[in-house]
């Protein structure tokens, strides 16, 4: 999403005729404002603090804009001056989002059955490509000559879930021809497409592209974001004298916690690749689809580790403590004890305090069945292990006492267990630990195996993991 800024005429769905004039700024980074020299209202003094579900705008270039979520921050009175005429208030908004290309009078009628977005690093994650080369470059390179054969990929189709459908679809520059050619130049793109089969909200459709969007971090092992964002439907339509067609509408909002990379990031780079995978890629996608609303309070707390500004903090461990309890408590649903065995004891030790603890006995009961950290820690540890996870996590035992003790001492701050509560850069290195160890468990819950995962932490052990294990192999040295 590029920077833009953009100057007309702005008002109400429910005053169209009182057209402010104003200019809309949006910046990928900070969001979008719109600052307007006068106010919707009659106010002429101090115009009233108040909050709009939907400002639109019609551009000095002529583009309809609808303004979504507009939060007023800023009231500007007029300066009165004795004798002379007085000038007009001015406001300014923040709306979450910025939809060029349509008006919506309300929010019902932002609903679209399609979306599509560039994903910084999808192009190098999926290395599709229309290039088709061949040995005869070399020899022709040799003479100062060139042949480019290109050739448009096929789209990929894959089911996501029941009633949406995904598409990575290709697009591509022509190279053009001129009177005096001096260069040639074609760029393929490629987009992730969503498709409903019935309208929905485009909240709901962001949504799945984030959905998306967090897949690609676990394989680039890293943050990505959207570039650009694209709404249709059947609902916006332009309309021609003997047909109609849908317009292509396109989403602006902040993306504050994108970390911006100058340099797309290499196949070889990644934990995985699209053609790691492509013969199972739909029943993986689909698995992730269908899984993310269950687990997505664990992915959460682990995403956002992707997106820190190059800062540790205590919480970042404790939100990978967190997640780790999560993940396990969703997909390993079992208890301490069987319920009607803990059932009966809880009835038995109730009857047998004759009511003089019930109270605080019926609390510890209320949980008392649940797993604890360091059962859920072990679980997760034999489950997802593989030959390259155990040399980083280490000694197992001591990896989960690690991270309970420090769990425990981050969230209490008690003197009894600070002293063994791990700090700095040990903490760092454990929390590190435990956060490749629940992308293992989230990748294998969705289809990858332990040996998949396995080859491709060892190609990458150098690249991402060789602050977190010794990876020498061990000298032979001489019997004498």
């Amino acid at each position: 999403m590029e920077g833009f800024i953009m100057k007309g005429e702005w008002f109400l769905p429910s005053k169209k005729e009182v057209r402010v004039h104003g200019t809309l700024t949006f910046d990928p980074h900070e969001g979008t404002e719109l600052e307007l020299y006068d106010s919707f209202g009659n106010e002429k003094l101090l115009p009233e603090f108040m909050d709009q579900e939907i400002i639109l705008g019609l551009t000095s270039e002529s583009k309809q804009v609808t303004l979504y979520k507009c939060m007023m921050t800023r009231s500007g009175a007029a300066t009165l001056v004795q004798g002379q005429e007085s000038g007009k208030s001015s406001v300014s908004y923040s709306p979450l989002f910025c939809l060029v290309g349509c008006h919506a009078d309300n929010k019902d009628e932002l609903r679209f059955e399609k979306i599509s977005s560039e994903i910084y690093n999808l192009d190098e994650w999926l290395r599709v490509s229309g290039f088709i080369r061949s040995n005869e470059e070399f020899e022709l390179a040799k003479t100062y000559e060139a042949k480019i054969h290109y050739k448009l990929p096929d789209q990929i189709i894959f089911p996501l879930t029941e009633g949406l459908q995904g598409t990575f679809n290709f697009t591509a520059s022509q190279p053009g021809l001129y009177f005096f050619q001096k260069q040639a130049t074609i760029k393929q793109r490629v987009e992730f497409e969503i498709t409903s089969n019935e309208e929905k909200n485009f909240e709901e459709l962001l949504e799945h592209i984030f959905t998306f969007q967090n897949f690609l971090v676990l394989a680039l092992y890293e943050g990505t974001y959207p570039a650009s964002v694209t709404l249709s439907g059947n609902r916006h339509v332009k309309i021609f004298k003997e047909s109609t067609e849908r317009k292509n509408i396109q989403l602006y909002f902040s993306r504050r916690k994108a970390k911006l990379k100058e340099k797309p990031k290499s196949a070889r780079e990644m934990l995985f690749s699209y053609h790691q995978l492509k013969d199972r890629f739909p029943s993986i996608i689909k698995s992730w689809f269908e899984k993310y609303e269950l687990l997505e309070p664990a992915f959460d707390l682990v995403f956002e580790q992707f997106y820190s500004e190059n800062r540790f903090t205590v919480n970042a461990f404790l939100n990978l403590a967190q997640s780790a309890e999560t993940f396990h408590a969703r997909v390993h649903n079992h208890t301490r004890m069987p319920k009607e065995e803990y059932e009966a004891m809880e009835k038995e030790i109730l009857k047998m305090t004759q009511g003089k603890y019930n109270d605080w006995l019926k609390d510890q009961f209320s949980w008392g069945n649940s797993l604890r950290l360091h059962t859920r820690l072990t679980e997760l540890t034999e489950k997802y292990t593989n030959p390259i996870l155990d040399r980083i996590i280490g000694e197992k035992e001591k990896f989960v006492l690690d991270v309970k003790r420090s769990r425990n001492y981050y969230t209490h701050y008690s003197n009894d267990g600070k002293k063994h509560a791990l700090k700095g850069s040990d903490l760092f290195y454990l929390s590190e630990r435990m956060k490749i160890l629940l992308v293992c468990g989230f990748l294998m819950e969705i289809g990858l195996t332990k040996e998949e995962l396995s080859k491709s932490m060892n190609d990458l052990k150098w690249k991402l993991f060789s602050h977190l294990a010794n990876w020498k192999e061990p000298k032979l040295t001489d019997s004498k």
